[in-house]
């Protein structure tokens, strides 16, 4: 059985990963958030600095993703990652925001076969890296991803990451099981499963829903509980134990924030962010997360989390 980080942008960047494999561990592969493609002539090195091999702990797995629907600019932009030393790209048709969508990609390009078989005809002629996709049931209805996923099979790909709802429901309402089961029925690649595990009770009743599958990929529960690949693993913690580790993993993030950030309110927001998730994994958060919104400094925010660590078991 094998565990895959989900790429959550603006947090699962190359700092994130690397500190989170060296506190949590559990995940086999982590998928960096999605380059968007665009002109290539725009193209420059920041365009890639998440990927960049110097910044990425070596003993991690990852694997790039890129968002578009031109194929020309998504091999020009695979040229650069294959020549880090990456052999495996995903391509991100699942991305369900309307800003993407209205674009015709992420989630967008799903109603319009056509166009998926133009891209695929002209990226699988090259053989310089393997093609997973990351995908939906469809954009407004399953029907566009049993049209796409009878397509796929036509196509060597290395794999496909089915996340089991629509694209207009973005993250909200259940993951359709009787959907995901046809569109799995149909996939004659390798299937990945992802949506909607944010506990263990969570893993085990996907895994008795589908026990052909062998891997499972996993976003927003990891991030609101960091330790959830390890206990789905059988590795538990005591309280205490927990509690540390959270304690050294947000010291390391907030002082990375510190050092590469300018000015204490951008460095705050990305402190909302990451306790946004994090904050989950607390009991009687929500007074905490109301007083880290109103911290008007980083020292002030940084003298309220150590006293929340530690009052947390009192």
């Amino acid at each position: 059985m094998k565990l895959y980080l989900a790429p959550i942008r603006g947090m699962t960047i190359a700092f994130y990963r690397n500190l989170f494999h060296h506190y949590f561990g559990g995940f086999d592969t982590y998928y960096a958030p999605f380059i968007a493609t665009s002109n290539p002539s725009k193209k420059g090195p920041k365009v890639f600095k998440d990927l960049d091999p110097d910044v990425n702990d070596i003993s991690i797995k990852v694997i790039p993703q890129l968002l578009g629907n031109n194929s020309q600019d998504f091999l020009s932009y695979a040229k650069d990652i294959t020549d880090l030393g990456y052999r495996e790209i995903n391509w991100n048709i699942g991305c369900p925001y309307p800003m993407v969508t209205k674009k015709k990609k992420g989630c967008g390009i799903m109603p319009h076969p056509d166009m998926v078989k133009t891209f695929l005809d002209h990226v699988c002629r090259d053989d310089s890296f393997n093609l997973s996709i990351k995908m939906r049931l469809g954009l407004e209805n399953p029907s566009e991803g049993i049209d796409l996923m009878k397509l796929f099979n036509d196509y060597p790909l290395h794999s496909i990451i089915l996340h089991g709802r629509l694209g207009t429901q973005k993250y909200t309402g259940r993951v359709n099981h009787e959907h995901f089961t046809e569109l799995m029925q149909v996939c004659k690649h390798p299937l990945i499963y992802n949506g909607d595990i944010n506990s263990v009770n969570d893993f085990k009743h996907i895994q008795n829903l589908y026990p052909t599958l062998d891997t499972f990929m996993i976003g927003r529960g990891a991030l609101m509980n960091p330790f959830l690949a390890g206990e789905i693993k059988g590795k538990l913690l005591s309280e205490e134990e927990r509690l540390s580790i959270l304690e050294s993993f947000h010291h390391d993030v907030v002082t990375h924030y510190d050092r590469v950030l300018s000015g204490d309110k951008h460095k705050l927001d990305h402190m909302k962010e990451f306790w946004f998730y994090l904050s989950h994994i607390f009991k009687d958060s929500e007074k905490f997360l109301k007083q880290i919104k109103k911290s008007p400094t980083l020292e002030a925010y940084k003298s309220l989390v150590d006293t929340y660590f530690r009052t947390a078991n009192q």
